[in-house]
This record gives structure tokens, C-alpha cells and sequence, in this order.
């Protein structure tokens, strides 16, 4: 079997790297500090937090909620309902009958219980339209579990929360703060993908979370850590500095390093080099090629010459009078045709003048189509 998984969260046992921030992250969790955790998709977030809720003190109940799917407030409920059944303490899960009494508290939700290996678990149906009803009952359904199980306090962890800013009916950040305020057993990890999203939401002077979160940003692991992860894997050395070039073309990003290696392995390469490398990174690009057509056709002209600018440039100034003419745009065009990218979070400034499209093959695809 391909020992290399990069579809799907890492599991413990694969994590790598990051042992500075793993450590930061269980010890804010340990206080019971918010934490704001934000960076790049596919970097290894949700993969972080799993890790410090393993690596965690077990006077903590960890509860791990995905919100990219989410709609509206009701899908937020259900989630919620779910991470929560999911987090149950094995104390508490090997004493049916208890758990059971626990369960039939819980106000317009009914626990449909449904096998899971030797024991059972509850599938949770919610009843009710009420918002408020439903977060209240699913926090006192935390705190019983935390005083069942003798928790010191529980860590809520919402990946993808920059979904919420859809939701315009509820003010769920809100909700969230005033029950961070009254609950001392409970602190929340607020991840997301969508930077400036999370940002506005969280930091911004007139949102109600401004200044009672611990910003952490996540980037590629540490080349070393990786590279050695790779290579015990492959059972083989990357030849000199192939590994690094790989690195810095797909800046770090642990999906498209461990997608890139999966295929040296299932090729048996021996000692990859740098052309391996390339060639493996370009077939990948290669295989994105309609998928980056139709999104390269769904944005205005505008928007378009923009990013063939942030192509063109490679890490430059953008604003260069070689790729102003190259674009055809002024200064000032150019300026507010990346701003509205920046808004989409399809782009990110790197430093003055020089600015980076996020998706990563996209962006080496804009390359190699300039």
C-alpha cells in the first residue's frame, strides 16, 4: 500500500513536523485561551489541531467541529450535535444507561443510538428551529459530559469558521462570545482558510471577538522534517537539492508534497531528481487543466489580466512598467484589480508590490500558460 494519504486528514501516527506550534497550541488549549489559527488550505490546520488534541492533557475534553459544509444555522446545530456525540469520554460511553439519561436531557435533539464496533453510538436528530435553545442545550451537554468524565474544561475546535459569515440571519460569533464570557469550562479554536475572512471576523475592531483571541498562523512544515519524512517513506534519498526545489515550487504545502511523492512511489523512483520532480509537479498541474480553464474564464477581464500580472511577475513587483504594458493596465487599474482579488482571498500580498495566488497550481498553471 502507497504510504503516502494526501486526500484525507493525517492521522497521528503520520503527523510531521511542527513541533514548536504543536506545543504552543496544547499549551493555549491547556489555559483555555481562544485561539484564532489561520493559513493556506491544504497546510496542515485541521491536521494540528487533531495532533494537539491527542498530545493534550486528558483533563480536556477536545471536540473537533467542521463547518465547510455548512448553510445556514441549522447546519451549524447539527454539526455541532455531532462533534459533540463524537467527543463523548469513553468513561462515560461504556456506562449505557448513564450516558442514555444524560442524553434524553437534551432539549429538542432525540439520540437515535446506532452500533459502532462493541459499543454504541447516538446519532443525533434535531426536533426544533430554535438557534438559541439548541446551542444552549448543546453546551449544558457539554458540560455534563466534562463533569462526568472530571474535565477540567472542554476545547471547542471550528474549522472552516469563516463559513459563518454567510449565515446572516444569526450572529453566531456573538452567541459564541457571550457564552465564552459566562462559561469558564469552555474556550474555542477558531480555524479557517479564508484569511481576511477570519480576520475581519474575529480582529476587526467592531466584531465581537476583537481582542479576546491568540492569532496562530500556520505555514509549510519545516523542509527538514518533511524532507526526512519523505524520504523514510520512499525508503530512498532525493538527489541534491531536488528535494528543496520541489519545496520552494509548491511553497511548502504538505498536500502537494505528499501528492507528488505518492507518485514517486507508485513510479518506484530511485533517488528522484530535480527533473523527476518537475515532471511529477507538471502532470499534476496537467491533470487540473479544465477545472483551471473554467475558473480562469469565470472572472472579468479585469480580474483576468490581474492574475496573469501576479503570474507574470514570479515573486517581482507587480506593479513593474514591464508588466503593467505586459497587461495592458495602469498602476491604479491594476491596484484595484488585485485589491478585489484579495477580497475573494484568491490572492494574498506577500511584500510591497509583490503579491502570491494562493491555489498554488493554479497559479503554476497561469505560469505555465502565460
Amino acid at each position: 500500500m502507497n504510504p503516502f494519504s494526501f486526500d484525507k486528514v493525517s492521522d497521528t501516527d503520520q503527523f510531521c513536523g511542527r513541533s514548536e506550534e504543536l506545543a504552543r497550541l496544547v499549551d493555549l488549549m491547556s489555559n483555555q485561551a481562544n485561539v484564532m489559527l489561520y493559513g493556506d488550505r491544504r497546510y496542515g490546520k485541521t491536521s494540528l489541531i487533531l495532533k494537539a488534541f491527542a498530545e493534550a492533557p486528558s483533563s480536556i475534553l477536545p471536540i473537533y467541529v467542521d463547518l465547510y459544509s455548512i448553510v445556514d444555522e441549522m447546519d451549524f446545530a447539527r454539526e455541532l450535535y455531532v462533534a459533540v456525540e463524537k467527543a463523548t469520554p469513553s468513561t462515560l460511553r461504556s456506562q449505557t444507561s448513564k450516558l442514555l439519561d444524560i442524553l434524553s436531557r437534551v432539549k429538542g435533539v432525540e439520540f437515535q443510538p446506532t452500533r459502532s464496533g462493541d459499543s454504541f453510538a447516538f446519532k443525533p436528530s434535531i426536533e426544533i428551529k430554535d438557534f438559541d435553545k439548541l446551542l444552549t442545550s448543546a453546551i449544558g451537554l457539554i458540560e455534563d459530559y466534562c463533569q462526568h468524565s472530571h474535565c477540567s474544561h472542554a476545547v471547542i475546535a471550528f474549522d472552516e469558521f469563516q463559513q459563518i459569515k454567510g449565515i446572516k440571519k444569526i450572529k453566531i460569533d456573538a452567541k459564541l462570545r457571550t457564552i465564552s464570557q459566562s462559561n469558564r469550562k469552555l474556550s474555542f479554536i477558531f480555524s479557517g482558510s479564508k484569511k481576511s475572512i477570519l480576520r475581519n471576523l474575529l480582529n476587526k475592531e467592531s466584531q465581537p471577538w476583537h481582542g479576546m483571541t491568540t492569532p496562530m498562523s500556520i505555514k509549510g512544515v519545516e523542509i527538514s522534517a518533511i524532507k526526512a519524512f519523505c524520504e523514510d517513506k520512499l525508503s530512498t534519498h532525493f538527489q541534491e537539492q531536488a528535494f528543496e526545489s520541489l519545496y520552494h515550487s509548491v511553497r511548502g504545502q504538505t498536500r502537494l508534497l505528499l501528492q507528488c511523492c505518492y507518485r514517486f512511489y507508485a513510479e518506484q523512483t530511485v533517488k528522484p531528481s530535480k527533473e523527476d520532480c518537475e515532471r511529477v509537479l507538471a502532470n499534476l498541474v496537467t491533470a487540473y487543466d479544465d477545472e483551471f480553464r473554467d475558473k480562469f474564464i469565470s472572472y472579468p477581464p479585469r480580474l483576468k489580466k490581474a492574475l496573469k500580472a501576479i503570474a507574470y511577475a514570479n515573486g517581482e513587483s507587480v506593479f513593474s512598467q514591464l508588466n503593467l504594458d505586459r497587461v495592458n493596465l495602469t498602476k491604479q487599474a491594476l491596484n484595484q484589480s488585485i485589491t478585489a482579488l484579495e477580497r475573494l482571498d484568491d490572492v494574498s500580498k506577500v511584500d510591497t508590490g509583490s503579491y502570491q495566488i494562493n491555489n498554488i497550481l493554479f497559479s503554476l498553471w497561469l505560469e505555465r500558460t502565460r
